[in-house]
């Protein structure tokens, strides 16, 4: 059941959000509500609680599910046993409610299909990146009588990446969008899913603005009391912008000054993508045992957790290649000995050359060509991310990105900017939120994020915080902080 719901994208809503939700699209006049991906039927619930002479229509493709929804709604309900994305538009309904399925793209099989449908009819160009739910979403929108009402709980991922953007814009034009209820990230709201969630609810009419609430505790939905609203005009927006920043109008960007876009300094690019972590990475052992030669033996930084101090030295990395972590990687494209063929023969015989990066590389068993970076950005992080000065010159994989300077000279000046919480306060404006209060930033997030311009620092400063990097722990941080924030505040 779990492997099915995890392939159907699906994560079942609490009582407690399907009740508010429905208390937002029922209303006197509504005579129809309509749930595109009904699940167990908690929204059915919820609108026949508030209203049982409301008529309901439903969407759902799992058998079992179905089953369950059956035994546990005692009312009448129709029922349409299909994906709700490949039906027609039969009737126009006053109003849509649903938590739709949440696959990301790399899960629609047939997303080329369904970008080119939806922009001919909905004349919305979505990007091939695009997640499931928000199919259903631009479907459900043109579904509505006039007035209606639509309520989506979805991830606000879209909020803050590229693939939104164009999503973004399209509310923007219809207008319909009223308010964003946010859930803050801290908040588990889906036991089997580590997932952001926000509500989205559309009245179909002209509004002038977009309220944006964000829910610190889900007993809020109960009282309907919200403690953090704020509240634009639709002119005001723009889709090109993160929207989780107009959650927090005190932290933007113009409350600092001497700062460049990351992008003018250099640029942050993605670590070595293997394929298969399973064939690719080696350790002590395994290096001993297939004799393999220092040739393909390629040394790098393979997880976060590894790397637990400021400075990654020659040292550290011997520490953990004696502790048999995974600190090489294979690069079957430099091999030297027989040995080395036999693995990449071995790699064959079991399939490795043909997952899905593997198959587009060729050679298959080749390691990409990215250079060791200076300097190493966490992926993922929960307040605070893991910088890391790259002293021991090793490649990273993708659990870190790779910060390249323009000028190589200042590697050590940035490095000790980017360990401060005052750049640390700065770059998290742009990151994307998941669940649990888990961050993460793409490399493009950080491109776009503004850090201080070092280059307008005194000589002594700059020699100050060089002396400083020279000797430097944990406890020099707030010392580096001082130095920088009397420039940026």
């Amino acid at each position: 059941m779990i492997d099915n719901k995890k392939k159907l994208g699906q994560f079942f809503t609490d009582p407690q959000i399907a009740d508010f939700m429905a208390k937002l699209v029922t209303g006197s006049n509504t005579a129809n509500v309509l749930d595109p991906a009904a699940g167990a039927g908690a929204f059915l619930k919820a609108v026949h609680k508030i209203n049982d002479k409301i008529k309901l229509y439903s969407y759902e493709i799992d058998d079992k599910v179905i089953k369950e929804a059956k035994e546990k709604c005692s009312f009448e309900y129709e029922l349409n046993h299909e994906n709700y994305l490949y039906a027609g538009i039969d009737r126009k309904y006053d109003s849509i409610i649903c938590n739709p399925p949440y696959n990301k793209f790399q899960g629609i099989k047939d997303r080329k299909e369904l970008i080119e449908a939806f922009k001919k009819k909905y004349k919305i160009a979505l990007s091939g990146y695009t997640n499931y739910c928000i199919y259903f979403l631009i479907k459900s929108l043109n579904e509505l009588n006039d007035k209606g009402k639509c309520c989506y709980i979805i991830p606000y991922e879209f909020l803050n990446c590229g693939y939104g953007e164009i999503v973004k814009k399209y509310f923007l034009e219809q207008k319909y969008l009223k308010t964003i209820y946010k859930f803050d990230n801290t908040l588990k709201l889906f036991d089997d899913a580590t997932t952001t969630s926000c509500i989205l609810y559309f009245e179909k009419e002209e509004h002038r603005q977009i309220n944006f609430i964000n829910i610190t505790d889900v007993e809020e939905l109960k009282t309907g009391k919200f403690k953090n609203i704020i509240s634009y005009n639709y002119k005001d927006l723009d889709h090109k912008e993160k929207w989780i920043n107009y959650y927090k109008p005190n932290n933007e960007i113009h409350h600092y000054k001497n700062l460049v876009k990351l992008s003018k300094i250099g640029k942050v690019k993605r670590g070595i993508a293997t394929g298969n972590n399973q064939y690719f990475l080696l350790n002590k052992e395994k290096i001993k045992k297939l004799n393999l030669s220092k040739e393909v033996c390629i040394p790098c930084v393979t997880k976060s957790p590894d790397v637990k101090t400021l400075k990654f030295t020659k040292d550290d990395f011997d520490k953990l290649y004696h502790a048999n972590k995974n600190v090489y990687i294979f690069d079957g494209a430099k091999a030297a000995t027989q040995e080395d063929r036999n693995y990449i023969k071995y790699g064959e015989e079991m399939k490795y050359n043909e997952t899905y990066l593997t198959s587009h590389r060729c050679p298959w068993y080749a390691v990409e060509g990215k250079d060791s970076s200076p300097i190493l950005i966490s992926v993922f992080s929960r307040n605070k991310l893991k910088i890391i000065r790259n002293e021991a010159k090793v490649k990273n994989l993708t659990a870190f990105h790779s910060l390249f300077l323009n000028d190589k000279s200042l590697e050590n000046l940035y490095f000790c900017y980017l360990i401060t919480p005052i750049a640390q306060e700065i770059l998290f404006l742009n990151k994307r939120e998941y669940g649990e209060g888990l961050d993460k930033f793409e490399p493009n997030d950080l491109n776009n994020c503004y850090v201080f311009d070092v280059n307008i620092m005194s000589d002594h400063d700059k020699n100050e915080v060089l002396n400083i990097y020279d000797h430097l722990d944990d406890t020099k941080i707030e010392q580096l902080n001082d130095i920088f924030t009397k420039y940026i505040k």
